[in-house]
């Protein structure tokens, strides 16, 4: 316990009535110290009184999304605290994390009002567990205080903490597989009916168009089918957010300008196009997919919730791919064969022999897959991934080489310094190479 400044000046009061009262030899000092001194000691009763019960009348029921996850993911966690705080009193609990834990955003204490009745309260934070293994949350620490005194106390009872966590590790590289499922495209002639080919048929419904009956198989069966038609359709994009590592510094106005682009593009795409797709990652941590999504304000609710600096629990630093490692060989090859010096040749050689052994047992990034797989799963042709372009960029070639595989145009757009006085709202240049980001 701790005696705040009001306590302080009365304590200093206090020895200089009893200084005067020594040195004077009066009673009358004497008296008003032992008043001021007993007014002081039952504050400090009252408050430990106090203090005990708030203690007593507290409870705490904690609750997360998951209870196993894997390294890296973000997870939101939910704390209902039900407490009675007296007058004249004011109480700040505050959440007792895990170790080595990575709060995203959200609130992890709040201020308590004082009432007489139990007042319940309710406070969310995300956090992305940095390491492996199983976690527990401690406990919450309660702080006190009042006109004359504060408290701080750390509870960890079961009835305050928990529940476990099971942290997954996450490996940074995976073994490349096949794709076992069958890919089919509609590639027909241009028919005299309507469109390009018959995509399906069904039964007939009431306000269908007659001339779409097929009356062979109508007749077979006794009852109407009609044809339906492929066309010509346009794929509204998929949209790659690199958000960036709070870890490392970052311009901030690049990053509000990134927020208003990617804003105008998804409400764009959704009022022209229906839907939007959202990928949301940093660096080669993917966070959060959002498919087709049909609401402009969920859109914008996600955006608010995500479009800021994270924690990056896995690094590439430049990780070298595959097709990189075969073109150096290439080039070795090349040199060896051209002839030249014998020495550059037996260091070439020398050199060529190790990328071979390397590339023995190199092995796809888990990102690398991850994108693979996002970008099987939706049907879209063109990607526009946005980035600030600061830090390493491994991660951002490997979006746009698997973009490539998958026969998808990747738009990268990263901020247009130049044009930042003319229009500071939202200039975002474009670096659709891979050379760019080399």
């Amino acid at each position: 316990m701790q005696m705040r400044r009001c306590a302080q000046g009365l304590s200093l009061v206090l020895i200089l009535i009893f200084a005067c009262a020594y040195i004077l030899d009066d009673m009358a000092f004497l008296l008003a110290g032992g008043a001021l001194l007993c007014g002081l000691l039952g504050q400090y009763l009252l408050f430990d009184y106090r203090f005990r019960k708030i203690v007593t009348s507290l409870s705490v029921q904690r609750t997360t999304e998951r209870s196993q996850v894997r390294k890296g993911t973000t997870l939101r966690v939910s704390t209902t605290v039900t407490v009675t705080v007296p007058p004249s009193m004011n109480a700040q609990i505050t959440e007792q994390l895990p170790p080595l834990v990575a709060v995203q955003d959200g609130n992890t204490s709040i201020s308590t009002e004082p009432d007489s009745s139990p007042r319940t309260y309710l406070f969310t934070y995300r956090i992305t567990p940095v390491v492996h293994g199983n976690m527990r949350f401690s406990g919450i620490m309660l702080s006190v205080r009042n006109t004359f005194f504060e408290s701080s106390i750390d509870l960890f009872a079961d009835t305050y903490s928990g529940p476990d966590l099971r942290i997954q590790p996450v490996g940074t590289f995976e073994p490349s597989t096949r794709r076992s499922t069958a890919e089919s495209r509609e590639v027909e002639k241009l028919k005299v009916v309507s469109g390009f080919g018959i995509r399906a048929l069904r039964e007939y419904f009431a306000g269908d168009d007659l001339r779409r009956i097929d009356w062979k198989l109508s007749a077979k069966h006794n009852k109407f089918f009609v044809r339906e038609y492929t066309g010509m359709v346009t794929l509204p994009p998929l949209i790659i957010i690199d958000l960036p590592w709070r870890g490392a510094p970052y311009p901030e106005n690049d990053l509000n300008r990134m927020v208003n682009a990617v804003a105008g593009m998804a409400e764009h795409s959704i009022r022209s196009l229906q839907y939007v797709s959202i990928l949301i990652i940093s660096g080669p941590n993917i966070l959060h997919l959002t498919t087709e999504e049909k609401d402009i304000q969920q859109c914008m609710s996600v955006l608010r919730e995500w479009m800021h600096p994270v924690e990056r629990t896995i690094h590439l630093y430049r990780v070298s791919d595959r097709t990189d490692v075969r073109a150096a060989v290439r080039h070795l090859e090349r040199v060896i064969v051209d002839g030249g010096d014998s020495r550059v040749r037996a260091y070439s050689d020398s050199l060529r022999k190790k990328y071979l052994i390397v590339l023995v047992h190199m092995q796809a990034s888990a990102f690398t897959g991850q994108i693979a797989r996002t970008l099987a799963s939706i049907a879209i042709d063109e990607v526009y991934l946005f980035t600030l372009g600061c830090g390493d960029a491994s991660h951002i070639r490997q979006v746009i080489r698997q973009g490539k595989l998958a026969k998808v145009v990747v738009h990268i757009r990263i901020p247009d310094t130049s044009a930042e006085t003319s229009n500071p709202n939202g200039i975002f240049k474009g670096a659709d190479t891979l050379e760019a980001f080399a």
